[in-house]
């Protein structure tokens, strides 16, 4: 059984050489590469071009569009996707392709980590460790960073929407209308690729601000999992967002309010038992992580999530302005 790796590839020139060679060197037999370079500016095609892949180079239009492309010209029964600042073990083709059984559309794994010394990409590789903890075998959603699809049913569904133009949200849209079919989502944690997690926060920041805009073009299209997000984000990552930017609108008028017996009970106490449920909703996670890790540092990622919170919920104002008042963009 053929497996078709395909890489999407924009101004990778740092990561992309040592993706590939970990691609190259997987221990299941049977595999192609295809390397779908988004338009680079910079040395990406030159590195792609010596290495033994298939490359494909399109106008700059997204890793949605470039996933998509690559799935046309692959010609494996499997489509393998890793991002090009992504390193496979391995043995992840081997364990992906081990995965998949009757009914089972898409087998996805989790990430192993580049840079432990570094203490913010490390909070972020625990956070998301975490999370995968938590999975059962089957799941409802799966990242693209780490994925295998049934090329039948990738096809059947319409392979990744291009009409999200940035790498945030298209991987849940997929996984929602592969699950919604009835195909099972298999999550297998021995399948590894280790991933050069941000390690400077403004940047992270940035990142996060994005999510939270097509976060809202992705719950638009999918109205009903915003009463229950999916195995990776639940209901409290979709109401922290918004409450960490009220706590941080109300603020001046609640410490204000402290000096004004009239207000205190309306403004100071109100806002007090909000930042009480803030807390709660985010302490549990860094808790798991100092335990999992033994490093009491990991408590210190509750304010880092409070920061992604306000970036997230900025994202989502301008996601909102954008998709739902101005319809822009099909959704």
């Amino acid at each position: 059984m053929l497996v078709s790796i395909i890489i999407p590839a924009y101004n990778a020139e740092a990561t992309l050489g040592v993706c590939l060679e970990a691609c190259l060197a997987q221990t299941y037999p049977d595999v192609e590469v295809i390397v779908v370079d988004d338009g680079s500016t910079d040395a990406t095609p030159r590195i792609a071009q010596g290495f033994p892949v298939h490359y494909i180079r399109q106008e700059n239009r997204g890793p949605a569009a470039a996933r998509n492309h690559g799935a046309a010209e692959a010609k494996g029964s499997i489509l393998a996707y890793t991002d090009a600042d992504c390193v496979p073990e391995p043995e992840w083709i081997e364990r992906l392709a081990a995965g998949f059984a009757e009914g089972v559309g898409a087998v996805g794994g989790t990430y192993a980590l580049t840079s432990p010394e570094k203490a913010l990409a490390r909070m972020v590789h625990e956070e998301i460790a975490a999370r995968h903890a938590r999975f059962a075998q089957e799941v409802d959603f799966l990242g693209s960073f780490n994925v295998a699809y049934r090329k039948e049913v990738f096809e059947a569904v319409g392979g990744f929407d291009e009409t999200f133009t940035m790498a945030s949200g298209e991987d849940n849209d997929l996984a929602y209308r592969i699950y919604d079919k009835g195909y099972k989502l298999r999550f297998v944690p021995e399948a590894r690729v280790a991933h050069f997690h941000p390690t400077r926060l403004w940047p992270y920041l940035r990142t996060q601000l994005w999510h939270g805009f097509w976060r809202v073009k992705l719950y638009v299209k999918h109205p009903d999992r915003t009463r229950q997000g999916d195995q990776y984000a639940g209901l409290a990552d979709f109401v922290a967002p918004p409450l960490a930017l009220f706590l941080l609108a109300v603020a001046p008028l609640a410490l204000v309010s402290v000096l004004v017996p009239a207000l205190f009970m309306f403004v100071a106490l109100p806002a007090l038992a909000l930042v009480t449920v803030y807390v709660l909703l985010h302490l549990p996670l860094p808790l798991k992580m100092a335990r999992r890790t033994g490093e009491p540092r990991m408590l210190l990622f509750i304010g880092i999530t409070a920061l992604r919170d306000l970036a997230r919920a900025i994202g989502m104002l301008c996601g909102a302005a954008w998709f739902i008042i101005g319809r822009k963009g099909r959704v």
